[in-house]
């Protein structure tokens, strides 16, 4: 029976597997498996990854390949049709695209079960759109339906990401899609809440801090992306850091910016008596980021660092537009 109740856990249990999702995708990424599957949304031909490569063809790997080349001829044309010329022939002409993968026990199982994750997502999200039926506000529906289709626009990409062999640009879209569905899922929840606008007189301090995380998000892809090349050119993880390019000091002064932002917020927010757990638990997130990130670069990345990193920006994220929601929400101050 739809009800109030269900639509409010269906909500908050959807957000949570989608935050689990990012965790799961920045680990798959450190742990090199993205390729382990070199096929969409079977695993090397199976809906169950084979537990060797005895039951795949000898030439398997040029099977595959040949399957990725052929769709993305089409995507480059299509692309194509829509302006971007220069992606479309990235497509056709970057050899790290048709980069041949080994099969891997290990690899395969660890990106087939980021996707069985991505599928019972799908599902919760097919519940949450059923049960915002039952509240009596067209905007919950309207953004619970947008979800909907968000994550099929996702799959979709995933899809691509796996025949372009992991090409940086479109995992970032990946990624900032994932953290657009978030978004979806947060606003929804605060529309089904009504929350009392608590944060309406610092309402244009959040907005430069909604959209100052969202640059210094941009700026860590962009480091990551580098990181990335500079592994596949086999260099050694302490010499990583002297690799990038100045971005990356951008991106770690930058935090420094956000920091003094988010300390005035959290003054104003819990001072003569206040006390804000929104705001407080938004600066222990953005430390333990900074501290995360000072312990890539000073220890060489070390392992889950950098999904860690990832998830924990992803929820201060999460919490920053939780917070511009209401502060632009029609419930008056009290």
């Amino acid at each position: 029976m739809l009800n109030r109740n269900s639509a409010i856990k269906i909500n908050v249990i959807t957000i949570i597997a989608v935050y689990f999702l990012i965790f799961v995708g920045g680990f798959v990424r450190n742990m090199e498996s993205g390729m382990g599957c070199p096929d969409w949304p079977k695993c090397f031909g199976y809906y169950i990854p084979p537990t060797s490569d005895v039951d795949l063809p000898n030439n398997y790997q040029e099977v595959y390949l040949e399957k990725r080349i052929r769709k993305n001829i089409k995507l480059s044309g299509l692309l194509s049709s829509l302006g971007l010329q220069k992606l479309s022939k990235k497509i056709l002409e970057d050899k790290r695209i048709y980069k041949t993968e080994a099969f891997s026990v290990k690899t395969a199982w660890v990106e087939y079960i980021n996707r069985l994750i991505g599928v019972v997502i799908g599902f919760l999200i097919v519940l949450n759109l059923i049960t915002s039926f039952s509240i009596h506000t067209k905007s919950v529906r309207v953004l619970a339906l947008s979800s909907l289709i968000l994550v099929l626009f996702q799959g979709w990409v995933g899809s691509l990401v796996v025949s372009t062999n992991l090409l940086p640009g479109f995992i970032t879209f990946h990624m900032f899609l994932a953290l657009l569905l978030v978004s979806l899922l947060i606003i929804q929840r605060v529309k089904t809440l009504q929350t009392k606008n608590i944060y309406q007189p610092y309402k244009k301090p959040i907005l430069v801090l909604l959209l100052f995380f969202l640059i210094q998000m941009f700026l860590g892809v962009n480091v990551r992306e580098q990181i990335d090349m500079i592994k596949e050119l086999g260099i050694n993880k302490p010499l990583w850091i002297e690799e990038l390019n100045i971005i990356f000091y951008v991106h770690r002064s930058f935090s420094i910016i956000i920091m003094c932002l988010l300390g005035w917020l959290f003054y104003k927010t819990n001072s003569h008596g206040k006390r804000n757990p929104i705001v407080s638990t938004l600066v222990v997130l953005v430390i333990i980021e900074v501290l995360l990130g000072a312990i890539m670069a000073y220890f060489g990345f070390p392992m889950l660092t950098q999904a860690v990193h990832l998830l924990f920006g992803s929820l201060a994220f999460g919490l920053i537009v939780y917070m511009q929601t209401i502060s632009i929400s029609k419930i008056s101050y009290q």
